[in-house]
């Protein structure tokens, strides 16, 4: 593995108990998960983690692919001395977590994958190249604005405003290099065709809206090709089912971490 910037991290919990790991996606950082993560970190070491060019980490390493950023995380597990770790990941930090139990089985406990796919439809590479496109020419805040308004319905901002303006803040904290890399690395990403070789413990979570990130379909598709998964759906919750839906993540989580 070439050398890596280490991914500005955070770490509470029990010691010497085992590791749970959050993986951010894309526009996401450490607060990303920062409800659950306290959750599980009264029985686990919890490590989370801003992604390269979101928040308080350096920027991407050049070239940054999606192997990069898989490699990243077990470059920050190597420096922590974190030998296993199970991880839990929503949307392309779902296929994060998805793929380090491909690439590296040795390392990895469970995995929780919410929302997700496996590669990106060939009709949304260009959304994605859109979305890349003006964030170079506009910056992050605009389109924080426009993703917080896809991500949450206008029921939902207008009944949860704090989670509205959190979801806001977090974004425009990301830096136009890092969204682009990701963005990048996201588009280029494709294991739909290893999938069967994952034979960690697989917890998919679905949620009932989402139609863009990890549709119930797609996701029923995948959890047939995993040899050792099951799937739950996250009923009334769209695609940000951890702060849609926080009380069923957090059964779900507690559950299987907890068998």
């Amino acid at each position: 593995m070439r050398s890596l910037p280490l991914f500005h991290h955070h770490i509470q919990g029990k010691a010497d108990a085992a590791w749970v790991t959050f993986i951010p996606g894309i526009g996401n950082d450490a607060s990303f998960w920062a409800v659950h993560a306290e959750i599980l970190a009264e029985h686990f070491q919890v490590l989370t983690f801003d992604p390269w060019g979101h928040n308080l980490s350096p920027l991407p390493p050049e070239p940054c692919s999606f192997q990069s950023i898989v490699d990243g995380v077990v470059a920050l597990w190597d420096h922590l001395g974190i030998k296993k770790s199970s991880v839990v990941g929503l949307g392309f930090g779902g296929s994060v977590s998805l793929s380090l139990g491909l690439a590296y089985p040795e390392r990895i406990e469970k995995i929780v994958a919410c929302c997700c796919r496996p590669r990106q439809p060939d009709d949304r590479h260009e959304f994605w190249r859109e979305r890349c496109a003006k964030a170079q020419a506009n910056g992050l805040d605009k389109l924080g604005d426009v993703t917080v308004d896809r991500w949450l319905s206008t029921e939902f901002r207008a009944s949860h405003p704090e989670v509205d303006q959190q979801l806001r803040a977090m974004i425009k904290r990301t830096t136009v290099e890092g969204y682009c890399a990701y963005v990048n690395a996201f588009i280029e990403m494709d294991f739909s065709h290893q999938l069967g070789q994952i034979t960690a413990p697989v917890l998919l979570l679905a949620a009932e809206h989402d139609h863009g990130g990890g549709p119930v379909e797609d996701m029923q598709t995948m959890a047939a090709q995993l040899p050792n998964a099951r799937l739950e759906i996250i009923h009334g919750s769209g695609h940000i089912c951890n702060f849609e839906a926080p009380d069923q993540v957090t059964q779900y989580l507690t559950n299987f971490f907890n068998p």
